[in-house]
């Protein structure tokens, strides 16, 4: 992967930068209106009403230029897409030397799946490692003024990132026959459209060969995405958990002086972030999975392109 990266950065340098740029201040608007938000409650519980008026403004403003960054990053997001899908796609069919070792519906399936998971996957990464670094700051807020929910959060994350690292090799395999089906019922599909586009005898033969190869394909497909999904939403299920654990734990805190009420809006909205961003490290993992399956695939006829 960081050669695919290294690769991508010196291609579209102009465009990995303005998603860089675009991505950090969505993430930082995501952290910083949710501390409005805690402060607003602060300022209203203590009977301060004009101040809690003016952050009511600033917050909606917040929010505004949430949505405008969010639609800018979308932007930038298929430029860079665009720009590595040409690259990666020009370099696949002007490679012939290799083209041999693979069969048609392999061929056609590295050209129109496995080039766009290889760029979906390339173009989401920026953000996702900001998403990692937003744990960071997360957790250095929670440790900041309670230690024990700091210790909860850090001990159940994890515990699930490491149910994300032991399920990763279960998803590839999966991935891998769910991808060996699909080939397979391309190259069946091509054999049925000659054959009717022919008129052949053979054409009800070959159409339940099809249909064997479709059904294949479809139980492949399910059981991979129904094992990912079953994975993501364990993991979100206990940090759920988890969360209103410290909520109640938060309204003791409250009970006794410790903390303020804005202060348990924060901590909730937080780790609505971090099952915002749970959610997304399993899609990675299933994602960097289905990537190196792809970049395996799209090397059989690019090597030589690819790597240098």
């Amino acid at each position: 992967m960081f050669s695919q990266t290294k690769k991508i950065i010196k291609m579209a340098k102009k465009e990995v930068i303005n998603k860089v740029i675009t991505s950090i201040f969505i993430q930082g608007l995501a952290l910083t209106v949710p501390v409005f938000w805690s402060n607003t409650i602060n300022e209203v519980t203590d009977g301060n009403y004009k101040t809690g008026y003016y952050l009511v403004i600033i917050t909606l403003l917040l929010s505004l230029f949430y949505y405008l960054w969010s639609y800018l990053n979308q932007k930038t997001w298929y430029t860079l897409y665009n720009k590595i899908y040409t690259e990666y796609t020009s370099a696949t069919i002007s490679e012939t030397k290799n083209i041999n070792k693979i069969n048609l519906g392999e061929y056609t399936n590295i050209l129109n799946n496995d080039i766009d998971i290889i760029c979906n996957f390339l173009c989401n990464l920026i953000t996702r490692i900001l998403q990692i670094i937003e744990f960071f700051i997360i957790y250095a807020y929670f440790i900041s003024f309670n230690f024990v929910i700091f210790l909860i959060t850090i001990i159940i994350s994890i515990i699930m990132i490491i149910i994300y690292l032991k399920a990763g090799k279960i998803v590839q395999n999966l991935n891998i026959k769910r991808k060996s089906t699909l080939d397979s019922k391309t190259i069946m599909l091509h054999k049925l459209y000659s054959s009717l586009a022919s008129k052949k005898s053979n054409v009800n033969s070959i159409m339940n060969l099809f249909n064997k190869d479709n059904k294949s394909y479809l139980r492949a497909n399910y059981k991979y995405n129904v094992v990912i999904q079953g994975i993501i939403y364990f993991v979100l299920g206990i940090i759920e958990i988890s969360r209103y654990a410290i909520i109640l734990y938060s309204i003791y805190l409250v009970s006794i002086g410790n903390i303020e009420i804005g202060t348990i809006l924060l901590i909730y909205s937080y780790y609505g972030k971090i099952l915002t961003n749970f959610e997304v490290l399993g899609t990675i993992t299933a994602d960097y999975q289905s990537f190196n399956v792809s970049i395996t695939r799209l090397n059989k006829i690019t090597m030589k392109d690819i790597d240098k």
